[in-house]
């Protein structure tokens, strides 16, 4: 049996007529002979400027219940709902509460398809099998029991997973597996599939590609959001990537590209499992491919330009080299999404990217006063933004000179850097954020003259 690993946003899952697409996506795999495993986000999202969106569903008919559906049950929605009584909540339970939004859409999608005449079964992190360390809101996958998955398609019969979540070894206490999450289930389920050990009696799986389906056509070269209206209408903006590399996948996800979870990111790389990112409103077009391919000579040095906005970053006063590498062992134990930047009077910098369900300044304010170090934030005045390309690979010291050339031209001065493989990051004032990123995207992206690295 031919499986495809489906996973759809929370966009994509929303009622009043987005969720009616995405059953026409699952219904297409399966009725082309092949299985469908589908992975569910949590529908909604959060309302960040609630009087002027609430007056305007409020003026259509069923505003109401569409507010009701599209947003309370969004994850964040739901955690608002809670930290009204108290902002302080156990951990465990918080995990608890922000598995609910995925458990919500899977039931709903698993009922749609099945008024459509599709046998389906809704499952939840646990009862697909994935068993995870048991750390509470960043927790990761060490095992998997996909036995009741199998038996679905052995049936057969869709199986529908909640997102985002699995169950600790010891306590079988529900985990969530971070922002994103929801990738990283369909990563590991594809992962087990591929690895699962089947009777010369039954039929082997072949497993395809694993399939994250947007609102977009595929990995941008960068944001359009970051780009006046002006350079979008004159086919100056963005463009979509047809194909990636792994590592360009990895360093693109870890500096802030909305591609796929970082965890999802580096767990398809290890294990060499082909990812699509397409717009589930368009079962035609390919979006982007990301695979083991190699790029063309001649191709552009940098395949795209990430970001990452109003970073909350600190500094430790007259901390030494010691102390920074502790803090950073610290943070990475924390789990928390952090970048260590030298800074140009040889001080570090740490950026911290925020997070919708926990105050990651009072974590790291936490974490390092009892040890003794007192953080000094200047949460959302920095960015970092990031060149990403295979041409840049043996060539980032030269590449670097470069950047910091044409920022300097337009008076945007690096704060700090960061030098990896493929990746050239710079940390700016958030005010030139987009004014860098418009810059470096024309110079090493449109601009065809920029093609060599070095």
């Amino acid at each position: 049996m031919r499986v495809i690993v489906q996973k759809f946003g929370g966009k994509c899952v929303e009622p009043g007529g987005n969720e009616l697409v995405t059953a026409e996506r699952i219904m297409e795999v399966r009725d082309m002979g092949d299985y469908p495993v589908v992975v569910v986000s949590a529908m909604g999202r959060e309302l960040r400027d609630w009087n002027e969106e609430l007056e305007s569903l409020l003026r259509k008919p069923e505003g109401a219940r569409k507010l009701a559906l599209a947003h309370f049950y969004s994850t964040a929605e739901l955690v608002r709902l809670v930290k009204e009584i108290d902002p302080i909540i156990e951990p465990r339970e918080l995990d608890m509460l922000m598995s609910c939004g995925e458990i919500i859409s899977t039931v709903r999608l698993a009922h749609l398809l099945k008024s459509r005449g599709y046998s389906t079964v809704a499952l939840s992190g646990g009862q697909v099998g994935l068993i995870t360390d048991g750390f509470f809101g960043h927790a990761r996958v060490i095992q998997t029991e996909i036995h009741q998955l199998i038996d679905c398609l052995d049936r057969p019969t869709i199986p529908l997973v909640a997102g985002f979540q699995g169950i600790a070894t010891q306590n079988h206490a529900i985990t969530t597996l971070g922002e994103g999450g929801s990738d990283y289930t369909a990563v590991c389920l594809a992962y087990a599939l591929k690895n699962a050990q089947r009777s010369p009696l039954q039929d082997p799986i072949e497993l395809g590609t694993v399939v994250i389906y947007k609102e977009v056509d595929g990995v941008m070269t960068a944001n359009p959001a970051n780009f006046p209206t002006e350079y979008l209408e004159s086919g100056q903006g963005p463009r979509t990537i047809r194909r990636l590399t792994f590592d360009e996948l990895c360093a693109m996800s870890q500096y802030g590209a909305d591609v796929i979870q970082a965890e999802a990111a580096r767990m398809a790389r290890r294990y060499e499992l082909a990812v699509a990112v397409r717009n589930y409103r368009k079962p035609e077009d390919p979006g982007t491919v990301i695979d083991t391919f190699t790029p063309q000579p001649g191709a552009p040095a940098v395949t795209g330009v990430a970001d990452m906005p109003a970073m909350a970053v600190f500094r430790v006063p007259d901390s030494t080299e010691r102390t920074n590498r502790r803090i950073a062992e610290l943070l990475a134990q924390a789990r928390l999404n952090f970048h260590a930047l030298p800074v140009r009077d040889g001080s570090w910098k740490f950026a911290v990217k925020k997070e919708k369900y926990r105050s990651v300044a009072e974590v790291v304010d936490t974490l390092l006063r009892s040890r003794h170090m007192h953080p000094i934030f200047e949460e959302g005045q920095w960015a970092i933004v990031t060149c990403v390309g295979e041409g840049l690979r043996d060539g980032i010291d030269t590449f670097a000179a470069r950047v910091q050339e044409a920022l300097n031209a337009k008076q945007i001065y690096v704060e700090g850097e960061i030098r990896d493989t493929i990746s050239y990051s710079v940390l700016v004032h958030e005010a030139k954020r987009k004014e860098a990123i418009l810059i470096l995207h024309d110079t090493f992206v449109t601009d065809p003259s920029a093609t060599p690295a070095g």
